[in-house]
């Protein structure tokens, strides 16, 4: 057997050694890009599309009434009745409710948290303050609920006039194959065509707005929802507040907006303020507005109360 020259055996030598080499280097790159990838998946936010619930924004409110007996005779048997946050929404969760009194709950056909208090007897010009404090949980982003039946918010009903042929024939400008698009052009429309007139005690309702280009934001919000459901895109109305931190409820700053579903989510849009699925976390819900059964609340927005010589007020 020949014996292989040693320049030749030199040469495989370096040949095998840096083809080690190279063969190193290649799996401690590879490691440390799937090391690398590992990290960017478990670092990576979650999307809007998740479908995990997450409400990780922390909210406290307070508000409270002072009812006043102005008769000369004791009042008994007092009723108040007052909204507290809505129990959930897309956006919303409220976990407790702290009250300086006694009350009884009641959920309506929507929801809606209703608190109920009677008071055996107010003496003549006597008083009772009631204080309520509300820990609420928010998101920014719109989480999937089950929806309740969605046909609720597609219907015409008392000032949503979304079968009036003046409102459907000026939803069929804005509308498009694309549902977002048709929501949006509805909302631009809406913000830009109405012009806010300040607070009005009565409300007037989407067809007044569309007539009369103006009112406040419970016209926006009325003709909003009108047109979307015109487009058979489901608009709920809501009542409520805007809340940058915790917050003291002041009555002036009630204020209206529209919830649109879409893509098996509920979002927020405002056309008053003009803004459309932006600072969701910014909004707590008191009142998800329609018809209901059971009409504890009558036509009042805030709270509605029952006794001869009584008058309230909401503080702040």
């Amino acid at each position: 057997m020949k014996q292989i020259p040693k320049q030749l055996r030199i040469i495989i030598f370096f040949g095998f050694s840096i083809i080690c080499t190279s063969v190193i280097i290649v799996l401690v790159f590879y490691n440390t890009n799937q090391g690398n990838d590992r990290e960017k998946m478990i670092k990576q936010p979650e999307t809007t599309d998740s479908t995990e619930n997450t409400y990780p924004i922390d909210r406290q409110i307070n508000y409270s009434f002072t009812l006043k007996n102005k008769s000369s005779k004791a009042i008994k048997n007092a009723e108040f009745w007052t909204y507290a946050p809505v129990k959930q929404t897309s956006t919303q969760i409220c976990e407790t409710i702290k009250s300086s009194h006694g009350y009884e709950m009641i959920l309506d056909d929507y929801g809606n948290q209703i608190l109920y208090y009677v008071f055996d007897v107010i003496p003549p010009y006597g008083s009772k303050i009631i204080t309520i404090t509300a820990n609420v949980k928010l998101s920014e982003n719109s989480n999937l609920i089950v929806a309740n039946d969605t046909s609720l918010y597609l219907k015409p009903e008392k000032h949503i006039e979304s079968d009036n042929p003046i409102i459907v024939k000026t939803a069929e400008k804005f509308k498009n194959p694309d549902i977002l698009k048709t929501i949006k052009k509805t909302f631009e429309w809406v913000s830009v065509s109405i012009k806010y007139a300040g607070y009005i005690s009565r409300d007037r309702g989407a067809l007044y707005a569309m007539k009369n280009k103006k009112g406040d934001c419970t016209e926006y919000m009325y003709l909003f929802a009108a047109l979307c459901r015109a487009n058979q895109i489901p608009a709920k109305c809501v009542g409520g507040y805007i809340c940058q931190g915790n917050s003291i409820l002041k009555p002036s700053a009630y204020h209206n907006w529209v919830e649109v579903f879409n893509k098996g989510r509920w979002k927020i849009a405002d056309p008053q303020k003009k803004v459309f699925f932006e600072n969701q976390s910014h909004y707590i819900s008191m009142r998800i507005i329609g018809k209901v059964k059971e009409n504890y609340m009558r036509n009042f927005h805030r709270f509605r109360f029952h006794g001869k010589g009584l008058t309230v007020q909401m503080n702040g």
